[in-house]
């Protein structure tokens, strides 16, 4: 074989393999699977007038994001949530189920980035779909008779703020203020403002990479909401969750 040709397959091959290690080193789509434990407790007026609940159980989530090629981010979360109601105050008021689905879609763009740093800021919107059991009943959040729900729609805010240790780990911190929420449900329907309703939505996230492909991480999650009406309504959530995240 001709020396000229074999030396320029060789760089020819060179090139290839570099560019495509490059190209693999650098994922635009993240599928995120975590599971936990969450701690939650709910005053709804409205529900129960005198009765503060509160619930634990298991919460699962799905997250999917796409980073563009201007390192902006597209995210979208599905996750899920069965427990019952406890009420230490009156336990006659005890519900045996109560399921919550939230929906969070939010586009973050880039404003800061270095090799250590990166901070993206922009919109999130939330839904939030919960389904109660009557006193004695259970029930589900599909049920066309005799369900009572609350169904949320929510509009915030967001920044985020990721700390690249080394290669191997990064922190990442989320912060989100809805300041509109429309609700309807059982009791009302309604849209609000910052004038009656406070909220704030709080992701904290170590990862560690196991490799180009996989992630491993720890996630801590703490929710609030505030509604100052007369069927006054809070809730507080706080989840540990562990997952993998697959890139590709």
């Amino acid at each position: 074989m001709n020396i000229k040709l074999l030396f320029f397959l060789i760089l020819t091959l060179y090139y290839v393999t570099g560019y495509t290690q490059t190209d693999i080193d650098t994922k635009k789509n993240q599928l995120e699977l975590l599971t936990g434990y969450n701690f939650g407790a709910l005053k709804n007026l409205a529900l129960a007038p005198l009765s503060l609940y509160e619930y634990n159980g298991l919460y699962h989530q799905l997250k999917y994001t796409r980073t563009t090629t201007k390192k902006n981010l597209v995210e979208l979360k599905i996750g899920y949530l069965e427990s019952g109601l406890t009420s230490n105050l009156i336990p006659e008021l005890n519900l045996p189920y109560y399921s919550k689905i939230t929906l969070d879609f939010s586009y973050l763009k880039r404003v800061f980035d270095t090799d250590k740093f990166s901070i993206h800021v922009g919109l999130q919107t939330q839904t939030n779909m919960s389904s109660f059991s009557k006193f004695g009943q259970k029930t589900n959040i599909f049920s066309r008779k005799d369900d009572v729900f609350d169904f949320q729609q929510k509009l915030g805010i967001t920044g985020q703020l990721i700390y690249k240790i080394n290669n191997k780990n990064s922190l990442s911190s989320k912060l989100t203020i809805p300041f509109m929420m429309w609700r309807t449900s059982t009791f009302e329907e309604n849209l609000y403002s910052l004038k009656s309703y406070q909220s704030i939505l709080w992701n904290n996230e170590y990862t560690y990479k196991l490799s180009n492909h996989f992630d491993v991480k720890i996630n801590y999650n703490f929710n609030y909401d505030r509604l100052q009406i007369s069927n006054a309504y809070r809730e507080l959530q706080q989840q540990i969750n562990l997952g993998i995240n697959i890139k590709f």
